[in-house]
């Protein structure tokens, strides 16, 4: 059966469009693929990027809000950081820092007669919160809590691996079975 000229530009139309959004869906780089973490520091920071003035907010004064969200194209976690300073009078004084995980990995490849930069994220961290050792004063302490996720640096607790909260849900719910049965 012979087809006419427009149900074949219908079918390349229509191949088009599949085409076009098997792109949209399987590529990689959208704004969307895109890893998104709260960024705060200690002191307000400022830098400039592409004639623009980022400035990043203080962790004293954090919110979830957008004005704390950062996109963290060379990341596949969120960080936050909390330093702890013990005085001599028993006090304590906390800082907390938010944002992503340092994964980005850069090198320098000749290709096509010239060097050019190659940036890749390596999966260095393991989720959950660890204490770093490289700092010596007795008085001090600090601790890294890498996570999985849109924006789950906002918490101020430590996060809990899905699997042992699932665990904990079924020991309750098993406990609850048995003190009624009794």
């Amino acid at each position: 059966m012979a087809r006419s000229p427009q149900t074949g530009s219908r079918g390349y139309i229509l191949n088009g469009i599949i085409s076009f959004f098997v792109a949209v869906t399987l590529g990689k780089g959208s704004l969307a693929d895109i890893l998104q973490c709260y960024k705060c520091s200690v002191t307000i920071e400022k830098y400039v990027i592409e004639n623009r003035t980022i400035t990043t907010p203080l962790c004293s004064k954090f919110e979830e809000n957008a004005g704390y969200m950062t996109h963290c194209p060379y990341s596949t976690m969120c960080l936050k950081t909390i330093s702890i300073l013990h005085l001599q009078n028993g006090q304590k004084q906390e800082a907390v820092t938010r944002g992503c995980a340092q994964q980005k990995n850069t090198t320098q490849i000749f290709r096509n007669k010239q060097w050019e930069q190659e940036h890749l994220v390596q999966e260095v961290y393991d989720e959950g919160c660890t204490e770093v050792k490289d700092n010596h004063l007795a008085g001090s302490a600090k601790i890294n809590c890498y996570c999985r996720g849109e924006l789950c640096n906002s918490s101020s607790l430590p996060s809990i691996d899905p699997n042992i909260m699932i665990i904990i849900v079924l020991l309750r719910t098993w406990w609850l079975m048995l003190s009624r049965s009794t």
